[in-house]
């Protein structure tokens, strides 16, 4: 996957301080504030946008 590290679902959420609950509903209500990628029945997330989303979260 273009050599970036993906996180799951829930690692995304550990990650944010949130339920993989909210990241899934983002998903189905068209409002993620970053990317996802659906491979097969899985979706994931760019490492790199789930860190910089966290940093604008803590401000």
């Amino acid at each position: 996957m273009n050599g970036a590290n993906y996180l799951t679902v829930r690692e995304t959420a550990v990650r944010l301080g949130l339920h993989p609950g909210s990241i899934r509903n983002w998903r189905a209500n068209g409002t993620e504030p970053i990317e996802s990628m659906k491979l097969g029945s899985s979706v994931f997330y760019n490492e790199a946008d789930v860190m910089r989303l966290a940093a604008e979260r803590a401000r």
